[in-house]
């Protein structure tokens, strides 16, 4: 149930500006085969504040970070989870969301739960579970170089990412049932939810494609979830993670929280926990390959920590691998469209909002405007020390506010350490005649993987 807010004063009436007539139809074909890039026409053309030609819906497209601001941070209150989005994370098959907490009205009740788990300090103190996790996962590339020549690293950052999420957020119940299960769950969810998200206009008799393989994949990822659950509820652990909490939170009347909603967020997690951290690792070792002079540069700090593990204690001494991370991500773009609900009257840019239209904005596209950053489309990790010409605040990989991803932190922990590891070991270089072409499944990919050949140093 969302918040009733009363209607917000408007200083001026004024709809935004938008094509007409049949530029309606022209700028939605375009829309739909460059949803990556088009949105900065859009921008060029009419301005920050943008009614988008939607059937069935009132779309208005913000590209300016301070509009950002203003529906996730100043007036987030006013501004619900998109409907388009909230409605298709109930998947059929499961018949409530794919998370325990995603209803507005939960929500803040979900994230006094996950917040102290996430934290910067708390993660670090699960150092040596991350240090071991990706050491042994990055220690395999050799290995599957030399059976098969070229190693797909895209597909080994997202088995890493998986191996990292359950060794320090979880403990050894999860190994290796859930593990193994858990890696060809992803990206049949991911692509079953993506479309469900694109269709959502169309009437739910048109077939959505690529549900039946992900019904089959989430029902087997649940039950294997609610075996793992009802071992740890059997045989409790004093380590403080995710899963011990979600299996001791109890609600007001002291009632446990169901399995199912414990179960549902642990598919939640995998779905989408660690796919985005493995798709921006993969752009980020693909990138430093076609930048072989950023590449020593990466090298040359890693290996001035000395001999031994990299771990949690050695990422302030790694900033230019963070910047490449960082820069990395920035390139990739994240989410295509960030979509909110305006619950109430509202005003952006001058411009007057409607309740109940979809406000949203591109990552992707405001993170390659160059009105924030200079040579947008150039790969330069040291834009993020040059304020003066580059607007971080245009950045937003994990979103901004009270709903900032939780994950922040984790991302960053198994990004650094993992590059670092690599690099510590490893020459990477890409196949001849690799290009960067872009691959949207929740998070944005990279079609075709990055093939690459693994040398140890």
């Amino acid at each position: 149930m969302s918040v009733v807010l009363p209607p917000k004063a408007s200083g001026r009436n004024v709809a935004p500006p938008g094509p007409v007539g049949i530029g309606k139809y022209t700028s939605l074909a375009r829309l739909l085969r460059d949803p990556w890039f088009y949105p900065l026409e859009l921008t060029k053309q009419f301005g920050d504040v943008v009614t988008v030609p939607a059937p069935f819906a009132k779309v208005v497209y913000i590209s300016h970070p301070d509009h950002i601001d203003h529906i996730l941070v100043k007036h987030a209150d006013e501004y619900r989870r998109s409907d388009m989005v909230a409605a298709q994370m109930v998947p059929p098959e499961l018949g409530h969301n794919f998370f325990a907490f995603a209803d507005d009205a939960e929500w803040q009740r979900g994230r006094s739960l996950y917040r102290p788990s996430f934290t910067h300090k708390n993660l670090a103190a699960l150092g040596d579970l991350f240090t071991e996790s990706i050491s042994e996962q990055v220690g395999g590339w050799a290995d599957a170089a030399d059976h098969a020549g070229v190693v797909d690293i895209e597909e080994k950052t997202r088995e890493l990412a998986l191996a990292a999420l359950f060794n320090a957020m979880f403990d050894e119940y999860l190994s290796p049932r859930l593990l193994g299960l858990s890696s060809g769950i992803a990206i049949p969810v991911m692509l079953a939810t993506t479309v469900r998200v694109a269709m959502s206009a169309l009437p739910g008799w048109v077939p959505r494609p690529f549900q039946r393989k992900a019904a089959e994949m989430l029902n087997a990822g649940l039950a294997a979830a609610d075996h793992v659950i009802e071992t740890r509820r059997r045989h409790p652990t004093g380590r403080a993670d995710i899963l011990s909490l979600l299996v001791n939170a109890t609600y007001d009347d002291g009632t446990p929280l169901e399995n199912e909603k414990i179960a549902a967020e642990m598919m939640g997690m995998i779905v989408g926990g660690h796919e985005t951290t493995a798709a921006a690792l993969a752009w980020t070792f693909a990138l430093l390959a076609q930048h072989p002079e950023l590449e020593e540069r990466v090298i040359a700090e890693v290996d001035a920590l000395g001999s031994g593990r990299v771990t949690v204690d050695d990422m302030s001494k790694l900033p230019f691998v963070r910047a490449c991370f960082d820069e990395a991500q920035r390139m990739q773009g994240g989410l295509v469209i960030n979509p909110k609900t305006a619950v109430v009257d509202d005003e952006i840019g001058g411009c007057h909002i409607e309740s109940g239209t979809t406000v949203l904005y591109s990552s992707l596209a405001m993170q390659h405007d160059p009105r924030f950053w200079s040579e947008p489309h150039r790969f330069n990790p040291d834009r993020f020390k040059d304020t003066a010409n580059n607007d971080v605040r245009a950045f937003v990989p994990f979103g901004r506010g009270q709903r900032m991803c939780l994950g922040k932190n984790m991302a960053y922990i198994e990004g650094v350490l993992t590059i670092a590891t690599a690099y510590r070991r490893y020459r990477l270089t890409l196949e001849p005649g690799y290009r960067l072409r872009r691959q949207y499944r929740m998070s944005m990919g990279l079609k075709g993987g990055v093939p690459m050949t693994v040398v140890p140093r």
